[in-house]
Order: structure tokens, then sequence, then C-alpha cells
């Protein structure tokens, strides 16, 4: 089954690094096609207003709206270019530029659920000038409120096919892996390793005075995290399996470490050098905001890709 990605570009080095990912991502997944979306300028109320009331006004505006189209579209032609260079087939690659509406965000995330896309991939530093810490505003809003999309989000030049997926034995990072397993079904060449971080007492409640005694609640929680996380490899093994993967492409590593989780996961893809981290949003199914582990490593990485899958 071919695979769908909607890419949303503007005009800077982030979207340049964004296609440079997709394109690698075409050549280890093969059966994939690319749609490149562009919002367009918002043309103010009050000048939509005045246009009704003058020709001159009505024509001075609808040359404004051309020259956003004209814009738009050679943009476009130019992301477009630089796919065909990597070694993307332009039959796999269409052009989209659309009116904002709703905002650059939204308009972007109702063209991704409202197609059948399945992932929407972003530069992490956002799609307008203005930055909201480490992290593009339009990119952050769209972490926030996609509730059933997966984001690919990259941050700089990623140099590694290598992809580490990060799990808890929860729903929602077996819904990351399936992920994984739909978009890599039948690959080969590429080569996935699943983390568990042994979960902490500190994760799950504040701790008392250090004099307090915490040994049986430790070892409850770490034979309940054990128990858990084999039942849950049994099953991603399974999903793997079936989606045409062999074990040897596949590997798990569970570790106990003092770090809290996102510091181990970014630790572990920074030392070992992987290019993508997938990882379960893992906020409250009714929330709209994300997990403090998905936020923390979406917030901190350097020259790599996470995919956060809701």
């Amino acid at each position: 089954m071919r695979k769908k990605i909607l890419i949303a570009v503007e005009n800077s080095i982030h979207s340049k690094h964004a296609l440079a990912y997709a394109a690698r991502m075409a050549g280890i997944i093969g059966d994939i096609d690319f749609v490149l979306l562009h919002v367009q300028p918002m043309v103010s109320g009050y000048l939509v207003e005045d246009a009704l009331k003058s020709p001159k006004a009505r024509a001075e505006l609808e040359t404004v709206k051309k020259n956003n189209r004209s814009a738009a579209q050679e943009l476009l032609k130019n992301c477009k270019q630089q796919l065909l260079e990597s070694g993307v087939a332009a039959e796999c690659v269409e052009l989209k530029t659309v009116n904002r509406d709703a905002g650059v965000a939204d308009d972007i995330l109702n063209m991704a659920e409202s197609g059948a896309y399945d992932a929407l991939l972003i530069g992490r530093r956002g799609i307008s000038g203005l930055q909201e810490l480490f992290i593009g505003s339009v990119t952050a809003n769209l972490l926030s409120h996609s509730k059933r999309m997966p984001l690919w989000v990259v941050d700089g030049r990623v140099s590694s096919e290598k992809i580490l997926i990060a799990v808890d034995g929860s729903v929602n990072s077996l819904r990351a892996v399936d992920h994984v397993a739909f978009m890599l079904s039948n690959t080969s060449g590429v080569s996935l390793e699943l983390l568990h971080v042994q979960p902490r007492l500190s994760d799950f409640c504040e701790l008392g005075s250090p004099d307090t005694d915490t040994k049986n609640l430790k070892a409850a929680i770490r034979q309940s995290s054990q128990q858990c996380i084999r039942d849950f490899k049994d099953r991603v093994f399974d999903m793997f399996r079936e989606a045409g993967l062999s074990e040897e492409q596949i590997s798990f590593q569970e570790i106990d470490k003092r770090l809290a989780p996102a510091k181990a996961i970014l630790e572990k893809a920074r030392k070992e050098q992987f290019g993508t981290v997938v990882i379960g949003r893992q906020g409250q199914s009714a929330s709209k905001f994300m997990g403090k582990v998905a936020s923390a490593v979406v917030h901190k990485i350097k020259d790599n890709a996470v995919w956060v899958i809701p």
C-alpha cells in the first residue's frame, strides 16, 4: 500500500531540512507520495471591506491575491525541484496552495485531517518567523491540537536512517509501533530499536523525606513494569512480523537509569546516532496537550526527526 505524506512548506531553511528528510525517507520506504502545502498570507478583512466600496481598491486587492498565488506556486515549484534533485520521482509529488483562513496551524491541520494522509511533516522551528522558546509557534500549535494525525517534526540536518522507538507498554506507545510497522511494511535495509526506560517512583508521585522507606513501592513498580513490557514486547514483534519486517531488523533495550525518561531517550539517540525518534503523544485522551516526555523530546532534539503519534 502506498503511503501519503503532507509536507507544510514555506521559504526557510527549516522547510529545506524537512524536504531533505522526506527525500531520505522516500529512499527507505519506496512506495510513498508527498503533497507539498503552502498557506498563503492572510488578506486583511479591512482591505476586503474597502475593496467592496471602491472599484480601484477591488482591482488592487485582486492584484495582491494574484501575487500571493504566484509567489506560492513559485515556492512550491522550487520545493518540488529539491525533492526531484534528491531522487524522488516527479509523479510522487503533488503541489497545493490555499488561502489563509483560520490561521496557519489550523489551516494545515484541517488539510491534513480532511485528506487521506498518513502523516504531516513539518520543520520544528516552524512556518513563521516567530519562535516560541526553541520551537516554532505554528509547530507548537500543531503538536498541541493534533488529536489524530501523526506529526513528523524535523530539526536540522538528519544524517542517519536508524530509528529509535520509545515505548512504555501503554496503548499510546503501541499506536506508535503500529505507525512505524505500517510506514515501513516490507522494507528491508532499515534498523529499528525499541527503548524502554524503567519507570521510577518519582515518575508517579512526589517523594517525601529522604528517610521515607519506599522500597516496597519501588519493587512493586519494577515488577509491574517488567510484566507489562514482556507482554508488550511479544505483541510488538508480532506486529512487525505481520508487516513483513524480520527479527534481524529489530532490537529491544530496557534500561534502568537515574535519568528521567526524556533525557535517557535523548542521550541514547545522540550517542548512538539515531536519525529518527518515534514516541507516543502520551497525553490524556481528552486533552489537547502533549505528555511531558514527548514534549521534552521534541523541544530538545537537534539534527533529528521526531514522529509524535497521537
